[in-house]
């Protein structure tokens, strides 16, 4: 890697990880809960239905731990199983308070992404955007790989049909 680009590298990991430390103090600041929850209840909400096996692999928990997860976050009243065909596999969805949650959560981390961004002109927001597009297409290996990184992600500001992660978006483009 050239000098240069040992540096600009090295200011992404570092924009990266301020990024996350503030939009983690935010929700943490909303909630009483920790990452894997919020990344679950945005997940359910993304993913109405899913079941605990798919929603361990996004959310990179091992299976039992997303069960353990999941029976705190039913007790709480932010989850709910739904019946299904399989009584090992059932669906999952969110409850009305899991919904007001994610929609809180989602609220603190646009205002905290938005700081980032005032520092930004018109123009230069566009070319981060294109930038940013490129990057993660680039990186996206495979259907779980672009849901894992959508984990926090508010799926209204960047719907489906135009995620630079969506495999039909990035063979489109």
């Amino acid at each position: 890697m050239k000098k240069s680009d040992a540096r600009t590298a090295n200011l992404l990991g570092a924009l990266s990880l301020m990024m996350m430390d503030a939009v983690g103090k935010e929700l943490g600041d909303l909630t009483d809960i920790c990452e894997s929850d919020w990344a679950a209840l945005i997940v359910l909400d993304q993913s109405p239905g899913i079941t605990v096996d798919r929603l361990a692999r996004i959310v990179r928990l091992s299976q039992p731990g997303a069960v353990r997860m999941i029976n705190r976050l039913v007790e709480e009243g932010r989850v709910e199983r739904q019946q299904g065909a399989d009584r090992r596999a059932r669906p999952l969805a969110l409850t009305p308070a899991g919904q007001r949650l994610v929609r809180a959560m989602l609220l603190g981390r646009e205002k905290t992404l938005a700081q980032a961004l005032d520092t930004l002109g018109t123009d230069e927001r566009q070319t981060l955007g294109n930038l940013l597009e490129k990057m993660l297409a680039g990186l996206t290996t495979d259907e779980l790989s672009a849901e894992t990184a959508c984990r926090l992600c508010d799926e209204h500001a960047c719907p489906q049909e135009s995620c630079p992660l969506t495999p039909g978006c990035r063979s489109a483009a």
